[in-house]
């Protein structure tokens, strides 16, 4: 990318910054015309003067749910095929099928949702609900509703997805998730976290952990555990190739694309940022957004915050674009990639 343009970007992201509830952000463009580009604001660890550096590693929490979804349908299954056909001690009925798990319309209540699931992530971060916990909480009594006659976001149902998946491949979700897509995309600082963080993280930080809500670093601390979807820890510039490859064919073949692409409307109002907000298989997809429709995801948790969108048609050619913050927000840094496609669309 030319400094000139690099030089824009880099304004804005500082400018952008300064207004995000954030401690520090990482950011990445992929442009189909003028090449890539990353930078980074802000602070790396509050208590400190040092900036963040560009290319830091994030957990980026609900990302993780497309390279999930993109692993299963490398394998090829049935998406109509009921969950209990490969997994008949789930004991859930037959409505329940991979295709609405992966678009979240199963109806499977989601373990985020509980009531206890903040006060026990405080109590113990380093000790998550196993599995078999969660799967009598959620699993057990009646769905949300009638599957395929609603949408409701369920991490529970990507639990069982991430389970799933590793029951077809016959190893951990990070060996094969790195098999499938890490390894062919060279994504070298992109991987599954299974323990604690052991200093390969940038500083994270939150209110959510401590007793008093004051803010901290939960890097040390927290279990990925606690997020039994899958928590991948990667760069801004590694995920924003993990979905420029997807979306360009290198993961899929087209026709599991086209599934995996193909929206339905969540039939709720998701702010003015969305116009037709929908879900497609474990993608956030908007097809009146414009630019040929936005398809990404966000992401957050304890510690970090996150959005990627690929657009396959800005101003003709396709734009990725990913935002990575080191603080829990309560929302996805949206507008930041909105203020970089301006300066795209402007001195691009």
């Amino acid at each position: 990318m030319e400094s000139r343009l690099q030089a824009a970007l880099e304004r804005q992201l500082a400018e952008t910054h300064r207004a995000m509830p954030c401690l520090g952000v990482n950011a990445a463009l992929i442009d189909g015309r003028h090449g890539t580009w990353t930078g980074a604001a802000g602070w790396r660890e509050m208590g400190s003067d040092t900036p963040m550096s560009d290319g830091a590693r994030f957990y980026v929490y609900s990302i993780t749910k497309t390279f999930v979804a993109a692993r299963l349908l490398q394998f090829g299954i049935e998406l109509d095929c009921a969950l209990s056909a490969y997994w008949p001690e789930t004991a859930l009925p037959e409505g329940v099928t991979i295709r609405r798990l992966l678009n979240h319309t199963a109806g499977v209540p989601s373990y985020t949702d509980s009531p206890d699931y903040a006060p026990a992530t405080r109590r113990r971060p380093g000790q998550p609900w196993p599995v078999e916990e969660v799967m009598e909480r959620c699993c057990r009594g009646p769905l949300d509703f009638p599957s395929g006659e609603g949408w409701h976001y369920s991490n529970t149902g990507y639990m069982l997805l991430a389970r799933l998946l590793e029951r077809l491949s016959g190893t951990s979700l990070a060996a094969t998730i790195a098999e499938g897509i890490l390894r062919p995309l060279k994504l070298h600082e992109t991987y599954v976290a299974e323990g604690v963080d052991d200093g390969r993280l940038t500083p994270g930080y939150t209110r959510e952990l401590d007793e008093d809500e004051r803010m901290m670093d939960v890097m040390p601390v927290y279990h990925p555990g606690w997020c039994l979807t899958g928590l991948i820890a990667s760069t801004a510039m590694e995920t924003a190739r993990f979905y420029a490859g997807l979306m360009g064919g290198e993961v899929l073949d087209p026709a599991q694309l086209t599934a995996m692409a193909t929206p339905v409307p969540i039939g709720r109002d998701a702010g003015p940022f969305f116009r037709r907000p929908s879900y497609g298989l474990g993608l956030m997809i908007d097809p009146e957004w414009g630019h040929g429709g936005l398809f990404g995801h966000g992401g957050g948790g304890p510690g970090a915050t996150s959005w990627a969108m690929h657009l396959p048609d800005f101003h003709g050619r396709p734009v990725t674009v990913v935002t990575l913050c080191n603080t829990s927000m309560g929302g996805n840094p949206i507008y930041l990639a909105k203020d970089l496609l301006r300066v795209l669309a402007t001195e691009g």
